[in-house]
């Protein structure tokens, strides 16, 4: 998944029938399905779950996957992100205006030619040890997330020199230009998180098993294994800050004596819970189960936040090494069918041809010179030949828990299948995609060549943070696009401070993407959150969801 990452999983309820090699999708009515799920729901609740509501000082939360990585710089999952919103803190944060401000920065100084950035922590911060955090600590914590990040990659390749000043001040130098404060509020793929010196020593490819945080809250390593529910309690060693808070900035309040993050597969259990009480928020249910919770008073239903719906395609082993069997895939889909397929409800859906979103500012599908519309099977048939298409199985991942991916899956492989292109659909859970996807061996040697994902539409509205486009090779995402183009466009918008030069520069980078191809678009959706209507200070459309400064309602 990506922020590359979703942070959970969908169970829309899909129906296939095989009739010899075709296969179509079937969908119910919303009514008719709505009142099937209602159905379910109620044998589930009896024998289930007793009726009660949660406790008043721990906030339930169901999860759409299990957390097993808790290192945020080891993986950009987007359960680890979670994790690491509720035990860390970050130097800047985004508020609700995209602005990125001062979180655990007391001041910055900021040269005229703006190479230059010396930056001051606040006083008296301290991990959830009750060590004081230094910047020692910060130099650290940037140097392992650069080596790492997209996102910090960019910052390190224009970084000179990161120095200390004294224990609260160091200062960055920069050979060119950059939005520093914008770099370090990224939300996006590994995250820049704060971390003693110690834990930020560890290698990147080497996961931490010491979690002292410098946020809201602390969890406990020790008593956890993979899989189970991660319980956090409060940091009583943190300092918030006293803004008000917007999105992601400002006072950042551990208000629950307890946050718990359950997974729970089956999503009749799951409503089953939300209905009874036992669970406070449910981060993303699929559309149907939503759907059918809106008339309940006590809850509330949110359209959640967008995101760009897409494959990431492996750039690395054939047959889409070649730029022709890619562009053969944008001939096979056609985005209305598919998000009619995978996602339903109108309401939550829209075609989109534009490489930084339609959602975003920058985002422009006059840019984009590809294929779109209704599919055209003998131009993708041409493309693939074109490509030197051996006949040899492509791979993709068939991700099992989560069923708008797994629509979209089943998909593309009927529509390569119908233009004789042979198809091994794998079918596997997301924690094993990210394991899988790591890999560059070819396709029949345990590789791969598509999986389904998403960006949300916040990050994936700019070059900086959009992480799928980023096509720096062996530094890229999983998939590795490499494209010196897309590479200078991304680095001169980076280095651009007029407005109007940054247009041009994103219009041009997306008629390149629209070229080369570094991914393949199939739309934009919502993902629906629901919440108990007691809830306060809970914000739904935070791509990552936090849980600070959420109250109960008269309390």
């Amino acid at each position: 998944m990506g922020a590359g990452e979703p942070n959970g999983h969908y169970s829309l309820l899909v129906f296939k029938q095989l009739e010899g090699t075709k296969m179509t999708i079937k969908l119910m009515t919303w009514t008719s399905r709505t009142a099937a799920v209602r159905r379910l729901v109620t044998t589930a609740v009896v024998g289930v779950l007793s009726v009660g509501s949660a406790e008043a000082d721990t906030l339930r939360i169901i999860e759409g996957s299990a957390l097993k990585i808790v290192d945020p710089i080891v993986t950009t999952s987007g359960d680890t992100q979670i994790h690491g919103y509720l035990i860390y803190d970050k130097l800047f944060e985004f508020d609700s205006s995209g602005t990125a401000r001062p979180q655990m920065v007391d001041k910055v100084d900021v040269s005229s030619d703006k190479k230059t950035y010396t930056i001051a922590l606040r006083k008296d911060l301290k991990f959830s040890d009750g060590a004081p955090i230094t910047t020692d600590d910060v130099i650290q914590s940037l140097k392992r997330w650069e080596s790492r990040d997209v996102v910090g990659g960019l910052l390190g390749s224009r970084t000179k020199d990161m120095v200390k000043v004294d224990d609260l001040t160091f200062r960055i130098e920069l050979s060119e230009p950059f939005d520093v404060p914008s770099a370090l509020a990224s939300t996006e793929g590994n995250v820049p998180f704060i971390m003693p010196k110690r834990v930020a020593s560890l290698p990147p490819t080497e996961q931490l098993t010491d979690t002292t945080g410098s946020g809201p809250y602390k969890f406990d390593f020790s008593t956890w294994k993979p899989g189970q529910t991660p319980v956090y309690t409060k940091n009583s060693f943190y300092t918030p800050r006293n803004d008000p808070p917007s999105f992601y900035w400002g006072k950042k309040e551990a208000t629950f004596d307890k946050i718990e993050v359950s997974y729970i597969p089956d999503p009749n259990t799951a409503m089953a819970a939300m209905l009874t009480g036992k669970q406070d928020i449910w981060l993303t249910p699929a559309i149907d189960n939503a759907l059918a919770l809106r008339k309940d008073p006590k809850l509330v239903v949110s359209k959640g936040y967008f995101v760009q719906s897409l494959f990431v395609v492996n750039h690395e082993v054939p047959p889409f090494n070649n730029i022709k069997a890619t562009e053969a895939l944008t001939y096979l889909i056609d985005q209305k069918e598919v998000m009619q397929i995978s996602v339903g409800d109108p309401q939550f859906w829209h075609p989109c041809y534009a490489y930084l979103t339609c959602e975003g500012k920058y985002g422009d599908e006059s840019a984009y010179s590809g294929h779109r519309g209704a599919a055209d099977f003998d131009k993708a048939k041409e493309l693939f030949k074109e490509a030197g298409y051996d006949g040899k199985p492509i791979v993709i991942f068939d991700l099992t828990d989560w069923a708008e991916a797994h629509a979209r899956s089943l998909y593309l492989a009927q529509q390569l299948r119908k233009i004789g292109v042979q198809v091994d659909l794998q079918a596997m859970d997301w924690a094993t995609v990210t394991s899988r996807r790591t890999s560059k061996a070819p396709a029949s040697e345990g590789g791969w060549n598509l999986f389904p994902t998403y960006m949300e539409v916040g990050p994936a509205s700019s070059p900086i943070t959009h992480l799928m486009l980023a096509a720096n090779c062996d530094k890229a995402w999983f998939g590795w696009p490499c494209d010196e183009k897309l590479e200078k466009l991304r680095a001169a918008f980076a280095s651009a401070v007029d407005e109007n030069e940054k247009k041009k520069i994103t219009f041009d980078l997306q008629a390149r993407a629209s070229a080369y191809f570094p991914f393949v678009m199939t739309g934009e959706y919502g993902i629906p959150t629901v919440y108990g209507a007691d809830l306060e200070g809970f914000n739904p459309e935070a791509p990552y969801a936090y849980f600070w400064n959420i109250r109960r309602k008269g309390q």
